[in-house]
């Protein structure tokens, strides 16, 4: 194309674009994915296969961003009739955008993973499992098995993908095997993110739980369908860059999309074994509020003596079936571990031997001064 035909057409830059969702996507991930991993190891001193697959998924998805990143820096959000669009430039932004994919297409699969391995920890009927597994198997195949073997033998050799000059020996497929596997990959993410979101809904629509733990559970589980939302303009815009000669350009869109993909499925992966932690932290942040400063001392206070000798006060603290006094356990029975585990699958849903009851844990501090008074110090209804 002459420089006299290219005076009139549009030279907009959207590089920047790319660079600020890559870089805003990867801070924001890495957040929620750090304390998924603490809070677990914090209650087992171990991962588990869930984790692992958590961890290496988003490292995989961090190296593919990375890449993506660099077509920014070489034609990525730039119009194909733009001066510095070189075939230097050229031959790298095809290279880089390989490398993307294939990181950013394993780092998928091992997210999927690590939300199946969850949901299988919880207690969910024998057909519901089955469905499940047969969903690891529809992912497995679509979105690993089928668009590696694309990536990996559509061009041989593989440095045949950024070939601009078209001098090297060897040779590619049709488009074709690339575009269905690209559609099928999104319609699979589609319908397994709605396995996972709208069945646990049904499930706990029929375990009895207070109001306020039943709607923390199913917002968890609906932000799943925000990977749903993604994948679906993901459709969108494959159509649209297919139809499209200014590649480099119309791509942008495409490159934003599937780095959110995998990393917003980081995101709600990490959040079902975080739920009970932030119920907490946000149920503490208005009671200490309200109850100001001289309220706060008086619970330090009684706290610390626990009937060690101001007044008549003391401490008494119900747990399941048995009570703690004065720091020392009355009764028989143990409170759960999973209780204390903030991680735990029994944290988001009950067990079959909780489905129709309902427990309450509630701390009582009784003081003998003049006024006789009985202070709650709360109570937790799970």
């Amino acid at each position: 194309m002459s420089a006299a035909s290219t005076e009139a057409l549009p030279l907009n830059n959207r590089s920047s674009d790319l660079k600020i969702s890559v870089v805003t996507l990867i801070v924001f991930s890495s957040i929620f994915v750090f304390l998924r991993l603490y809070v677990s190891w914090r209650n087992r001193n171990f991962f588990q296969a869930t984790d692992h697959f958590l961890w290496t998924g988003h490292l995989l998805a961090m190296i593919a961003a990375i890449f993506t990143y660099k077509t920014a820096d070489v034609g990525a959000g730039k119009h194909v009739w733009d001066p510095s669009q070189t075939p230097d430039h050229l031959e790298k932004y095809l290279k880089w955008l390989w490398f993307s994919q294939l990181f950013n297409l394993y780092g998928m699969a091992l997210i999927k993973l690590s939300i199946c391995a969850y949901i299988l920890m919880l207690d969910f009927t024998k057909a519901y499992r089955i469905i499940i597994w047969l969903s690891v198997v529809i992912h497995v195949g679509n979105n690993f098995v089928f668009p590696s073997v694309i990536l990996l033998g559509e061009c041989q050799p593989i440095s045949k993908h950024w070939d601009v000059a078209g001098t090297q020996p060897g040779s590619c497929w049709g488009d074709k095997p690339k575009v269905i596997s690209g559609y099928s990959g999104a319609a699979t993410n589609i319908l397994t993110d709605m396995i996972y979101t709208v069945a646990p809904l049904v499930y706990i629509s029929r375990v009895q739980l207070r109001k306020a733990t039943l709607w923390g559970v199913r917002t968890v589980f609906l932000l799943g369908l925000l990977t749903t939302a993604i994948s679906t303009l993901k459709l969108y815009e494959m159509k649209s860059l297919n139809a499209s000669s200014d590649a480099t350009y119309t791509s942008v869109n495409l490159s934003i999309f599937a780095v959110s993909e995998v990393f917003v499925g980081a995101f709600t992966a990490s959040l079902p074994p975080l739920r009970k932690t932030f119920e907490t932290l946000l149920r503490r942040v208005p009671l200490d509020s309200a109850m100001g400063s001289a309220t706060r001392s008086k619970k330090s206070i009684s706290q610390k003596s626990m009937g060690k000798g101001i007044g008549n006060s003391y401490v008494m603290k119900e747990v399941g079936n048995s009570y703690v006094l004065n720091g020392k356990g009355i009764g028989r029975h143990a409170r759960p571990k999973h209780d204390l585990d903030n991680d735990s699958e029994h944290s988001i849903l009950e067990g079959k031997d909780a489905v129709g009851s309902i427990t309450c844990t509630t701390e009582i501090s009784v003081a003998g001064d003049d006024r006789r008074s009985v202070m709650d110090q709360g109570h937790d209804w799970v």
